[in-house]
């Protein structure tokens, strides 16, 4: 689960020729078939039609495997002769041993997870399964070598999935399957070569997506495998593949994620080629063809991540082309749906004007883009995506004439000066022009009468709105930190779900905001909100942001301290009535105002709020957490110093940015983190910040349990001020590349109370320390877990012997060799008791 959250990768694009595992609507065809009865195929699925007789016996069987133990009942097979189709999940077998006594009549056998396979024995000479035509064994970790003449026992085998096996190469018999229609090799990430294919004749898929080791095919071309439909080498290390000119039936050619790719030939002659996924292909820098005219089928295009008019962006054509010329081969493409060139380094498109069929035009973050070519033959164009273009200063005037189709348009974060004229847009649905500082708004919304997202954050233009009365589908509108200073009225949104009014400075009222009962979030942060109609009938309140609105006198005279404790029952304006809040940002209150220290002279200053939720109710989905800002919780502990030594020992606290636009402000359910937070004596969870929270250092001297979740920040023991830690929980920081530096020396030597610490999801971690420190940090460390950290290889040094060691949990850590770096007399954990390796192929 973990690692397929790392790596999900949506292979098959847009519904384009969707596919399985096995493919067995592919194989097995239609109309009646053994085992499963007559089926029926609808996009790429199947569906029994027949239902079973009474009595009759069962020709297939699906199973979770847990029912077994380490090998196959005695009489199990003797007892299911009949058996057509037997799929076994997660089974513990340790060996797999085909047999005489196997089922004579199996067609399909399917063993999936199989954490426990070692080995797989020997087919007994006289043995051949003449009627298996489905064979799948994947997940097994620990399975290294298959026999050399296994697969001459199965001659009429079509579908093959080997997934997440750790072998470095196939067994030859497995090159002679001249049936062989579906091949499924994905994950095996110790493969390094594939022989040849050439007696593949029949094949129709080839998946080898996350062979991270593969680098080389031996076959020169695809020329005899005429039928190929998919070809996916996605995340492998080949710098090319196999001529594919002759594949006239090819429609998904997936090269994402290939480091090592430099070039591709042959696609000129691939007409029903549907899909050319690039992306993330971060040398790929030539296209052997200099057009592609003549793949009239191309329906997605992705380039995405790669060197493209960048470094020596001339190789993509011919020698000597200028570098506005690098994308000709695109021009001539007439059928494209789906272009994405996001993140390349292009500064001119090439001309679209064949591109009659262009749905999706995306080219976000492509810094470097900086006029765009004529637009106007795309008149079934629905997304066109330029967010992040940061040198695009203008548009054409008539840019959007034709674009009838268009339903979402995103500018965010461009220099563009001016909008051409959207009367024509009449399709659109999401218009997004976040952050364009630059923008000179001249608002023409009249038509967009269909719009349900705008979002005109950050135009400090923007001091003024009308016509917001006729956007009745309206759902989404976000128009914080703008000048604005009036608002029309709104009781014509009754559809809208979120609205954003946040740092709007000069913005006293919202008319109509009591007939928006369907709203899931209201910010009204650093307005100058003075009045809150009745929110006792807004049931579906999820977020209320309140922080700095200073007019509301009504919460005044809150106590801090109740809130925190979550004791007070009577909140103004019927919030205590919202059965559905996740998160409240309360504005100033009693105790608060200006009793900080000097140096907290702006509202909160720090830039992040703070919430609380009593230890015993985290994970109580009815318990909604109430945030105040970092100076009104500062101010508080500075006049209130002793209850951060008592009644403080009783809370949970979650800290994040107050921009963090959808957090909901409550901490992970899991049973290990809420049980982690019911045995500490105070914990803190500090979440979603790109750099270390300011102030933090205040709050976190005494907590004996630090939660760090979703941080971009690499360094934190000096930063946050944590010395009194017993343990600490890290999760998803994935820019971390070690717990502890060697420059933090003074810091960590604090730290010698840890007893628990826990990293997961941790993508960059190479190891728990940086440098050759010597210290007694881990003397008192009892359990350590290390989940899902791939790069991580050697966990602790022979200087820094966590000698009262009692747990040891390492999981899906790819890189990982050994707990201690060598050394002399080797290290020994006297106290350990359980030790749970999983999944460390190395």
């Amino acid at each position: 689960m973990e690692r397929a959250i790392m790596n999900f990768d949506d292979c098959y694009r847009c519904g384009f020729g969707g596919t399985a595992s096995l493919g067995l609507a592919n194989v097995l065809g239609y109309g009646n078939w053994q085992g499963l009865g007559r089926i029926t195929l609808k996009d790429g699925g199947m569906k029994t039609l027949r239902s079973r007789k009474q009595g009759q016996k069962f020709s297939t069987l699906l199973l979770d495997g847990n029912f077994l133990s380490r090998e196959f009942p005695r009489n199990f097979f003797q007892s299911n002769q009949e058996l057509q189709v037997l799929a076994l999940f997660n089974p513990p077998l340790k060996t797999f041993s085909p047999s005489s006594s196997m089922m004579h009549k199996l067609c399909i056998l399917v063993l999936r997870g199989c954490p426990f396979m070692e080995k797989i024995d020997k087919v007994e000479s006289t043995l051949k399964f003449e009627k298996l035509t489905v064979l799948e064994i994947s997940g097994p970790n620990s399975l290294t070598t298959i026999p050399d003449e296994f697969f001459k026992h199965l001659p009429q085998l079509q579908s093959l999935n080997l997934s997440a096996l750790q072998i470095e190469s196939l067994p030859s018999s497995l090159y002679e399957l001249g049936e062989l229609s579906w091949l499924i090799l994905r994950d095996c990430s110790h493969l390094k070569t594939l022989k040849s294919l050439r007696n593949f004749k029949n094949l129709t898929v080839l998946d080898h997506s996350g062979a991270t080791c593969l680098e080389s095919i031996q076959d020169k071309t695809f020329s005899q495998n005429g039928k190929l439909q998919m070809l996916n080498f996605s995340k492998t290390r080949i710098k090319s593949i196999p001529l594919i000119k002759n594949l006239k039936y090819l429609t998904h050619l997936l090269l994402s994620g290939c480091p090592e790719l430099v070039r591709l030939r042959g696609i000129n002659s691939v007409a029903s080629l549907q899909v050319l996924d690039l992306s993330n292909a971060s040398k790929f820098n030539e296209f052997h063809d200099k057009s592609l005219e003549n793949n009239v089928s191309l329906k997605i295009l992705d380039l995405s991540g790669t060197v493209l008019d960048h470094g020596n962006p001339h190789q993509l054509n011919s020698k000597n082309s200028p570098p506005e010329k690098s994308l000709l081969c695109i021009e001539t493409l007439g059928v494209l749906e789906v272009l994405d060139l996001s993140k390349t380094h292009i500064r001119t498109l090439p001309s679209l004007s064949n591109h009659l069929n262009l749905r999706r035009l995306l080219l976000s973050s492509c810094a470097y883009l900086e006029e765009l070519v004529d637009l106007n033959p795309l008149k079934k164009l629905e997304v066109l995506d330029l967010s992040s273009c940061i040198a695009l200063t203008e548009l054409p005037d008539d840019m959007f004439d034709q674009m009838s189709c268009l339903w979402r348009l995103d500018l965010s974060e461009t220099k563009i000066k001016y909008l051409p004229s959207l009367s024509n847009l009449s399709n659109l649905r999401h218009l997004l022009v976040k952050k364009c500082t630059d923008l000179q708004l001249r608002l023409q919304l009249k038509s967009l009468s269909k719009l349900e997202e705008l979002n005109l954050c950050g135009i400090t233009s923007l001091r003024e709105i009308d016509l917001l009365g006729n956007m009745s589908h309206l759902l989404i509108l976000d128009l914080s930190e703008t000048l604005l200073q009036q608002l029309p009225s709104m009781s014509n949104l009754k559809n809208i779900h979120q609205l954003y009014l946040r740092d709007c400075p000069c913005l006293k009222a919202v008319p109509g905001l009591e007939a928006l009962a369907k709203l899931g979030v209201l910010d009204l942060s650093g307005t100058a909100i003075d009045h809150l109609p009745s929110l006792k009938n807004f049931s579906n309140l999820r977020q209320l942001l309140l922080r700095d609105c200073p007019g509301l006198q009504e919460f005044l005279q809150l106590e801090l301290l109740h809130l925190l404790r979550g004791t007070v029952k009577d909140l103004p304006n019927g919030i205590s009535e919202l059965t559905h809040l996740e998160l409240l940002d309360l504005p100033n209150m009693k105790n608060t105002q200006g009793a900080g220290s000097n140096k907290l002279k702006e509202p909160n200053q720090y830039g992040w709020g703070i919430s609380s939720l009593p230890a015993k109710t985290v994970g109580d989905k009815n318990k909604a957490p109430v945030s105040v800002s970092s100076s009104q919780f500062l101010q508080f502990l500075g006049h209130n110093p002793l209850l951060q030594n008592t009644i403080f020992k009783q809370f949970h606290f979650s800290v994040h940015p107050i921009e963090e636009r959808d957090r909901k402000g409550v901490i992970s359910t899991s049973k290990p983190y809420s049980s982690l937070i019911l045995k500490s004596k105070g914990s803190f969870s500090i979440r979603g910040f790109r750099h270390s929270p300011k102030g933090i250092n205040e709050v976190l001297s005494d907590a004996d349990f630090v939660f760090l979740v979703d941080n971009a920040f690499q360094r934190w023991i000096s930063d946050l001020g944590a010395s009194n830690l017993k343990g600490c929980w890290i999760e998803r920081c994935r820019e971390m590349e070690c717990v502890f530096h060697e420059e933090e020396v003074e810091e960590i030597v604090k730290l010698e109370s840890l007893e628990v610490l826990w990293v997961s999801i941790s993508v960059n971690l190479k190891g728990i320390y940086c440098g050759s420190w010597q210290s007694k940090t881990f003397q008192n460390l009892k359990h350590l877990y290390l989940d899902c950290c791939p790069k991580l290889s050697i966990v602790f040094s022979s200087s820094q012997l966590p000698i009262n060691l009692l747990v040891l949990h390492i999981k899906f850590c790819d890189e990982f060799e050994a707990v201690f770096e060598h050394a002399s007399p080797k290290p020994e954990l006297p106290h350990l008791n359980t030790l749970y390796l999983w999944d460390c192929p190395n």
